[in-house]
């Protein structure tokens, strides 16, 4: 058994419902319920006490597919999984798929595409499980739009290289914007938001020292969302996107880097590869960010996979040398969050 660190709404209780695909256990909450709960799920290593940690590898080398994505679910699908096969045969430990991988970006698409995965009607996850399993990588599966009862989400499911999912994100900040002659855009048509920030480790399921914090798209424009995962430890953050061509070239990479400094944390942007005879057009140009804002690695527009090194104990250097989060005027301005409240929590008795 392994310790997950999965955010969800809290309160919260938790179940245990099964991998997609494979029979071992994993950790889910019911966000609705009354039921009082931490919002982490704790799993003990055997031989290791209660949120202790083995020794984790600080290098970490992740696979960014930029997919081309178009009406066919079932190519879409089928493409994602012949891409993180490529990405993994190019040594990729981490791999990370864009924004609505399984669908067109639109409003109009997102009730036709969801899928309900709580309930295992998701031929989506299956093959995300499945492929993070045979392929022995850590998988960001992007986000494709999930249903659940009578609300559909933008949402984003992570798994273990065993195939268990870990961690799911609903996309917090809903993309409602009108630029007038260029673009408008009301996600809130069709899709309700998340309601909790997610983060999950690598090192506490097998990997490298890698602490994540989920974004999609829309949500990286909010500094504060990036201060709390730094908060809660985080020292990557990871956001499946679709910028289009007025917010692409404006803000993509401007926001990335941006967030990335202000996390002192390295930053991830994974975008569909451009069809300039869709609906909707993204921009491309999936990157990855170090600490210092620098650019690692980037694709064009292009369908393609950018592997990227990263050296994580960077972010460890960054933080010494410019130790801004110990700097901070608590006494003048201050992040609250009841999901820090839980962090800090003191618990009672160990897990069984």
């Amino acid at each position: 058994t392994m310790l997950s660190c999965s955010m969800w709404s809290s309160p919260a209780c938790f179940a245990l419902m099964h991998s997609p695909v494979f029979g071992s256990q994993i950790a889910k909450t019911c966000a609705r319920s009354l039921a009082t709960s931490s919002s982490y799920t704790y799993r003990r290593r055997p031989g290791s006490g209660y949120g202790k940690i083995s020794m984790a590898a600080t290098t970490l080398k992740i696979g960014i597919i930029q997919l081309a994505c178009g009406k066919d679910k079932k190519a879409n699908i089928e493409a994602a999984a012949d891409k993180i096969r490529e990405a993994a045969l190019g040594g990729a430990e981490l791999v990370v798929l864009p924004e609505c991988f399984n669908s067109p970006y639109g409003a109009k698409h997102f009730p036709e595409y969801a899928e309900s995965v709580i309930t295992g009607e998701s031929e989506t996850a299956e093959m995300l499980s499945r492929a993070a399993h045979d392929n022995g990588v850590f998988l960001i599966g992007g986000s494709f739009p999930e249903r659940e009862g009578d609300q559909l989400y933008n949402s984003c499911f992570a798994f273990n290289k065993d195939g268990d999912m870990v961690a799911r994100h609903r996309k917090l900040h809903l993309f409602d914007i009108d630029i007038p002659g260029k673009i408008t855009f009301k996600e809130s048509e069709t899709l309700s938001p998340g309601e909790a920030p997610t983060v999950f480790d690598l090192s506490e399921h097998g990997g490298p020292a890698a602490r994540i914090g989920l974004g999609i798209c829309y949500d990286i424009r909010f500094p504060e969302l990036s201060l709390l995962y730094r908060n809660m430890g985080c020292n990557m953050l990871v956001y499946p996107g679709a910028f289009n061509m007025v917010t692409g070239p404006a803000h993509w990479e401007l926001l990335i880097r941006a967030r990335a400094v202000d996390a002192q944390a390295f930053g991830v942007l994974c975008s569909p590869a451009r069809d300039t005879g869709a609906e909707y057009v993204a921009w491309g140009h999936s990157m990855v960010v170090d600490p210092w804002g620098e650019v690692k690695g980037k694709l064009d527009e292009k369908a393609g996979v950018l592997l990227a090194d990263v050296d994580l104990t960077e972010v460890h250097t960054r933080r010494v040398n410019m130790p801004t989060w110990v700097q901070r005027r608590g006494d003048v301005y201050k992040l609250e969050s009841p999901f820090l409240e839980d962090l800090h929590r003191p618990r009672s008795a160990s897990p069984k």
